[in-house]
């Protein structure tokens, strides 16, 4: 999950305009999140603790992004998108490091 957040905050970096005017960002961001959403799914499938064990990682949303994009990308709003990886992906990868550091 970690390295899937990276690799958006990379691309983040680059600015809005470049989600904008390049497809390749676009379409590399909505992957990682795919990655992202798998690898959230996996880790709840391998400890069904988990959830419970680190409630200051938001699960859920994760999921529900990666299974929208994944299923109804003809329908992926840009600025939902944006926002996601702007905003909710760095607070998600804050609380997945927070946890790892937790646990040891």
């Amino acid at each position: 999950m970690a390295d899937a957040a990276d690799a958006i905050a990379g691309y983040v970096a680059r600015g809005r305009e470049a989600f904008d005017a390049d497809p390749a960002v676009r379409d590399a961001i909505l992957y990682q999140i795919i990655v992202l959403g798998e690898a959230a799914k996996a880790a709840l499938a391998a400890d069904p603790d988990l959830e419970a064990a680190h409630p200051s990682v938001d699960w859920s949303p994760v999921a529900r992004m990666r299974d929208r994009v994944a299923h109804h990308y003809w329908a992926t709003d840009g600025e939902v998108v944006w926002a996601t990886a702007r905003d909710a992906v760095p607070a998600l990868r804050r609380a997945v490091a927070a946890a790892l550091a937790a646990a040891g």
